[in-house]
């Protein structure tokens, strides 16, 4: 089975799955912290997409953040069922689903589902990025100043909590907008469809990052870290941008690393 074969059947299932199960009463309960919770949707969605994806691609192992987060092998899904759950827990409609192929160290197939706007975000390696069946680009900002950026507050630490607030506060200062909107997969999205200009965030995963990046790279944009690190898909602290270097640069002087230019002059 070809890949546009497999992004089809995908695409045509998830619609179905959310009509079954989003409609359902669920219940939350908290994982590692009370910051960090799942809701019986989230589970019911990753059983049924484990079984469904099993049998459309047999060979391929399963790394899904309600199940079997620690498995990595040279083929295989990588889902999130519900990306922005604690949207979905208090009914604020900005959530989705993601599922990505990766395939000999890359990711070949990305697919960031919005039920609630029924859209449909896709690309698989060199053939573009696609909004249902509209292709899509990165936008052509190329100004700090009329920058639409977004942002997530996950932090591992009390050192990372301040870099984060710090880096905001200039944001707010040097960009047009800053938006969190609590799902790192769909801001991926809107950098690819050029709805937002940047997303940056520490101390994700790869479920939530793997289907975006190959979103935002076959729509034009960059990916990096913003960390000074190379950017890890099992480690992910994330940089998106539009195509334009100069603003790539300027959020890296302005916001990202400023004290390395003053060290610099």
């Amino acid at each position: 089975m070809t890949l546009n074969s497999i992004r089809k059947r995908i695409v045509e299932y998830l619609p179905q799955l959310w009509n079954s199960v989003g409609a359902e009463e669920f219940s939350v309960s908290n994982k590692s912290s009370y910051k960090d919770i799942v809701t019986s949707v989230d589970i019911a969605i990753e059983d049924r997409l484990k079984g469904f994806l099993g049998k459309l691609l047999p060979p391929a192992d399963y790394l899904g953040e309600e199940s079997t987060s620690s498995v990595r092998s040279s083929l295989m899904w990588i889902v999130d069922p519900v990306d922005g759950t604690t949207n979905f827990s208090k009914s604020n409609p900005h959530y989705c689903t993601q599922i990505a192929l990766f395939r000999e160290g890359r990711v070949v197939m990305g697919i960031t589902y919005d039920h609630n706007r029924r859209e449909t975000f896709h690309a698989i390696e060199g053939q573009g990025s696609y909004l249902n069946n509209r292709r899509i680009w990165v936008s052509k900002v190329g100004d700090l100043r009329e920058a639409s950026s977004h942002v997530g507050l996950q932090y591992s630490s009390q050192l990372s909590s301040e870099r984060v607030l710090k880096r905001m506060d200039r944001a707010i200062h040097e960009c047009r907008a800053v938006r969190i909107t609590g799902s790192a997969c769909l801001d991926l999205a809107y950098v690819a469809s050029g709805r937002a200009d940047v997303f940056w965030e520490e101390s994700l995963k790869p479920w939530d990052v793997a289907s975006g990046t190959l979103l935002v790279k076959e729509a034009g944009g960059l990916i990096s870290s913003c960390l000074e690190t190379e950017f890890n898909l099992f480690e992910p602290d994330i940089l998106a941008t539009n195509a334009s270097r100069e603003l790539r640069n300027q959020f890296l002087r302005s916001i990202l690393f400023p004290d390395q230019v003053k060290n610099a002059l």
